[in-house]
């Protein structure tokens, strides 16, 4: 016990020096952002990098979970990119204070209401942590989701923040990827569900703006995040890290 909280110290003492912890000492840290101007509290954990970082500063990835889902329940994604040198934090965007979703009345105003917070939450956590952690590369920030989170994160990225520069949702339905070569766009697909009219962009608008689009076969919705089958995450993490890493377009394996 006493082994694991000095961990946890020594690890948020390098990241707040900016430098990525060794393999040995890679952790996470959980942190509750007061934003003030909004009088609301955003919790998230800061996983750090358990690889150097090929090139400084060390890269990072703002996550947001799908509605329902826990803010920490996509270790899969989160350790993978650990391992190839990111850091990662997973943004809690819905409180227990918060109204949930009442399916028996138009779900589409809450959405968007639940996709405007989740957009401020971002841009504050963005902010806040650009700040007192500036050894990480803020200037080029990825943003992942899925579903809402996915929403959140391609309603971010069309914002036109020129610090926001890829964006990964997993089968987000409502919030419209971006059209811009200054954002590269992942999307991974299921196969249980369509997406709004106009959320993805049509074959010619991937072909001019290099829109990567993957759907595994057989992937489901609700399957994409740590309850999923070993299968599909494999898949999930192995399309991401290409694009991330490699800035590949890697079809489903």
């Amino acid at each position: 016990m006493v082994r694991h909280r000095n961990l946890r110290i020594i690890s948020a003492l390098m990241l707040s020096l900016g430098g990525a912890a060794p393999a040995a000492s890679a952790a996470s840290l959980d942190l509750t952002l007061q934003d003030q101007a909004r009088q609301r509290a955003i919790p998230i954990e800061l996983s750090l990098p358990a690889a150097p970082c090929t090139k400084a500063p060390c890269p990072v990835a703002l996550l947001s979970a799908g509605y329902g889902n826990g803010y920490k329940q996509y270790r899969f994604l989160v350790e993978a990119l650990n391992r190839a040198g990111w850091l990662v934090v997973s943004v809690d965007h819905q409180l227990p204070t918060d109204a949930k979703l009442d399916r028996n009345e138009d779900v589409g105003p809450q959405l968007k209401t639940m996709r405007r917070r989740g957009v401020a939450n971002l841009r504050f956590v963005q902010d806040s942590l650009s700040k007192s952690h500036p050894g990480y590369d803020w200037r080029h920030v990825t943003l992942i989701g899925h579903s809402l989170g996915g929403d959140i994160s391609a309603e971010r990225a069309g914002e036109g923040d020129p610090t926001i520069t890829r964006v990964v949702t997993l089968d987000n339905r409502r919030g419209a990827l971006p059209r811009t070569a200054a954002v590269k766009v992942l999307s991974i697909r299921a196969s249980d569900t369509q997406a709004d009219p106009g959320v993805l962009p049509d074959a010619q608008e991937q072909k001019q703006y290099g829109t990567c689009i993957v759907k595994p076969p057989g992937a489901r919705h609700n399957d994409m995040y740590d309850g999923g089958p070993a299968e599909l995450k494999a898949a999930i993490a192995k399309i991401t890290q290409a694009f991330l890493v490699k800035n590949a377009c890697e079809a489903a394996p």
